[in-house]
């Protein structure tokens, strides 16, 4: 009787421990918060009317909004070289130019006919340095042309695509965005389009950077979730 009660205990006890272990495996994710270190309303706000994101593969999506004419967003620039090239592999980095304005919607404007013509990552940084850098001001369509120009695009290419349904779409939903997402200052780092990493307490483009990394991976931990 003795021995089958110690033998019991023996096969009770690794039970139980490994029940346990299961048990703080699976929920660890969901009490990750207490190691948390950025608070709502302080360095990040909720998104009232939140995007609905829908990335492959449990991707998390961090979006830059920004302007070419923001001097801060021309900075940025390389904090965010260095997060794309460091970033987590469950990060989809995208970029939309802000559109309040007819005069943000031409800069918006270049942004997407590049991208349409398979031009933007050897004309993002020229159109920055062109405004901040050369002082041009990029309000009209002949000396937007001349930039494109450059990297081989015929005037009857750049006039096919300036002006396109595709770019059109596209800048639709940016001003519809810049809307919804209240938008009141660049550059501005989105979250899965649930969280905007520009709370009242972020004094640097670094500590931005630092908060949607949080945030991200609180996203991607609850996508992990069963």
């Amino acid at each position: 009787m003795a021995l089958n009660r110690k033998m019991k205990y023996r096969i009770l006890i690794p039970t139980v421990c490994l029940l346990l272990g299961a048990l703080v495996f699976v929920i660890s994710p969901s009490y990750a918060q207490n190691q948390w270190r950025f608070e709502e309303n302080k360095h990040y706000r909720v998104l009232p009317l939140a995007e609905n994101v829908r990335i492959e593969n449990d991707k998390v999506e961090v979006l830059e909004v920004f302007a070419y004419s923001c001097n801060h967003c021309f900075n940025f620039e390389t904090n965010l070289e260095q997060f794309e090239k460091n970033k987590a592999s469950y990060i989809n980095f995208v970029r939309m130019p802000v559109v309040y304005s007819e005069a943000y919607k031409m800069h918006a404007r270049i942004y997407y006919t590049a991208e349409s013509l398979g031009k933007l990552d050897a004309m993002h940084l020229e159109v920055f340095k062109a405004i901040h850098m050369n002082r041009k001001q990029l309000m009209n369509e002949k000396e937007i042309y001349q930039l494109f120009e450059k990297h081989g695009v015929s005037k009857n290419q750049f006039e096919n695509r300036f002006r396109s349904f595709t770019v059109e779409s596209k800048l639709n939903r940016a001003e519809r965005l810049t809307k919804k997402y209240k938008i009141r200052s660049t550059p501005t780092l989105v979250i899965n389009g649930k969280y905007a990493a520009n709370g009242p307490s972020i004094r640097t483009l670094e500590e931005m950077l630092l908060v949607t990394k949080e945030l991200a991976q609180r996203e991607y931990l609850l996508k992990q979730r069963p």
